[in-house]
């Protein structure tokens, strides 16, 4: 039997807090954040079903279809409080693509949240073979050796578009 929506949500949130320590404790992802001179860092986290997702993902990239992960950074001002942005999951994508990768579902929570928190940071892989590689390699570094391929490393390796 999946997961529900509130059992993803609350695996995500105690997740996110750890992926957050792991990311923000490497001195050039945290000096990607410009001005910041605190210690707490937030983040908004939505866990949500699919039509939701599809209604957000359309609303924001005018793409008709539920994505796994989206990230909203904030502007450079809330950032410098501490405020890096907002992300959505999306609950049964995530257990489709863990199925598909055949790994738990944790694990692809815990992908899509590195991968979100990247972009919270402002890499971007869509810009270019460059930045995808740079991002790619993030990836790699947070998520470490237990963790057999990020998620622009999954994509890239099937050769389909990334959709976030």
């Amino acid at each position: 039997m999946p997961p529900k929506i509130v059992e993803i949500e609350k695996y995500a949130r105690t997740a996110l807090k750890k992926w957050m320590k792991k990311v923000l404790s490497d001195p050039k992802l945290k000096g990607r954040i410009r001005g910041f001179e605190g210690k707490e860092w937030h983040v908004d986290l939505s866990v949500c079903s699919a039509p939701k997702m599809a209604a957000i993902n359309h609303g924001f990239r005018k793409k008709k279809y539920a994505t796994d992960v989206l990230s909203f950074p904030a502007d450079d001002f809330f950032q410098r409080q501490g405020v890096l942005g907002d992300i959505v999951v999306c609950a049964p994508v995530i257990v489709r693509q863990a199925r598909e990768a055949g790994h738990p579902w944790k694990r692809e929570v815990d992908v899509l949240l590195v991968h979100g928190l990247l972009h919270l940071l402002h890499f971007d892989h869509e810009r270019g073979p460059k930045d995808e590689k740079e991002m790619n390699a993030w990836e790699k570094k947070i998520l470490g050796a237990t963790y057999a391929k990020g998620l622009i490393q999954r994509n890239s390796f099937a050769r389909v578009p990334t959709k976030h």
